[in-house]
């Protein structure tokens, strides 16, 4: 009877601690958040612009629920926001070793990759991706968009030239500018490789895109210059003048040194007057002008075209300088003296000649393409 009651009463301990143990996990899960929320608040958190936060939500989610792609794919995106393209990159090509993938899922962890290849300054592979992606889906606009800037980050016109002629038509005026461009930066290649001829070929398809484009006729001109074909270059630095009087001293040098080896200096005083007949406010053409006077020793014509485009431009440093020696010249000091003082008080805030217009960066020579924010013929050249 004995041995009964204390096989109850052990009996009983056990069904107790059975319990206890059951209400002990049970008030575990309760406490335990599961991963969904986790996940949400990651979500919430990365849209707040707390990334640390967002970051060990996420790393919380993956431990606990392995089968969530887009946590894993935020956290390799938040591992390349913090430079860690190595991490990056392991995690997301991790992902893509997973089986029974569904074809979205496999196309987000490329673009994903592409990323983290294109944050990483890696174009070669960036490009490699996006081809890939490309040959799956030739209408989604983000692979070509990041596709395309690749190219012209490597320098690679050819295959920029196609992507933008095949799949960006929506802008055909701009984007037939562009075209224009790639073809002067093929032909500049080819010029530095001394394939005068090809380049020549080159930037006449520019202007076949673009009647208007600045470059090409400037280096169309430089690559018969080149091969000693001064008359064609004239000529083509000449179309520039009535196509574009505004860029027209781009090639005001250019034109002397050639009209000179001519033995037609004198030809280039017409030039500047019919530029200045085309654009009366071309102070460049102006300018040159003056120059001329001071070469030929008319002082006093050159100092009245010099304070002509002051009244225009009293910053243009150019005159500025001019005037200076004029007076000098002319044993006019006080004056002299008088615009040395000017220029050294403007000193430190003369601006610099070429501004792009959509994010500011300055030159001080002519530019195509801001090396800044890669915008496409933003110089108002």
């Amino acid at each position: 009877m004995e041995y009964v009651l204390n096989w109850w009463i052990l009996a009983g301990i056990v069904i107790v601690i059975f319990v206890l143990i059951l209400f002990w996990f049970g008030s575990k899960r309760k406490k335990a958040k599961p991963a969904e929320k986790i996940y949400i608040e990651g979500l919430k958190a990365l849209v707040s612009g707390e990334d640390r936060i967002a970051f060990q939500e996420f790393r919380k989610v993956v431990d606990l629920d392995t089968n969530n792609i887009d946590a894993y794919l935020k956290l390799g995106d938040l591992f390349r926001k913090r430079k860690r393209f190595d991490r990056a990159l392991q995690i997301h090509k991790q992902l893509l070793l997973r089986h029974n993938l569904t074809f979205e899922s496999k196309k987000e962890i490329k673009k994903a990759i592409a990323s983290d290849y294109i944050e990483s300054k890696d174009y070669n592979q960036a490009c490699a991706v996006l081809e890939d992606l490309l040959k799956s889906d030739e209408k989604d606009f983000w692979v070509l968009s990041k596709l395309l800037a690749e190219y012209e980050e490597k320098e690679d016109w050819e295959k920029a030239f196609y992507l933008r002629e095949k799949f960006f038509k929506d802008k055909k005026e701009k984007s037939q500018k562009i075209l224009a461009l790639y073809k002067v930066f093929m032909g500049k290649k080819l010029a530095s490789e001394k394939e005068f001829h090809k380049a020549r070929i080159s930037y006449k398809e520019a202007l076949h895109k673009d009647v208007g484009c600045v470059p090409a006729l400037i280096f169309l001109g430089d690559a018969y210059y080149e091969e000693k074909r001064v008359e064609e270059a004239i000529s083509s630095w000449k179309k520039l003048l009535e196509i574009a009087p505004k860029s027209s001293y781009l090639v005001f040098e250019k034109l002397e040194k050639a009209l000179f080896e001519l033995g037609n200096y004198g030809e280039i005083e017409k030039i500047y007057d019919l530029v200045l007949r085309n654009d009366p406010q071309n102070i460049q053409a102006l300018f040159a002008l003056s120059i001329l006077d001071e070469k030929r020793g008319r002082k006093s014509q050159a100092e009245q075209k010099h304070l002509q485009i002051l009244d225009s431009d009293p910053d243009f440093l150019p005159s500025r300088l001019s005037l200076i020696k004029i007076y000098q010249d002319k044993g006019e000091k006080t004056k002299a003296k008088e615009m040395v003082d000017s220029l050294f008080d403007d000193f430190f805030t003369q601006s610099e000649k070429f501004f792009c217009e959509r994010c500011g960066y300055s030159s001080t020579e002519p530019l195509w393409r801001c090396p800044s924010c890669k915008e496409w013929n933003s110089f108002g050249i």
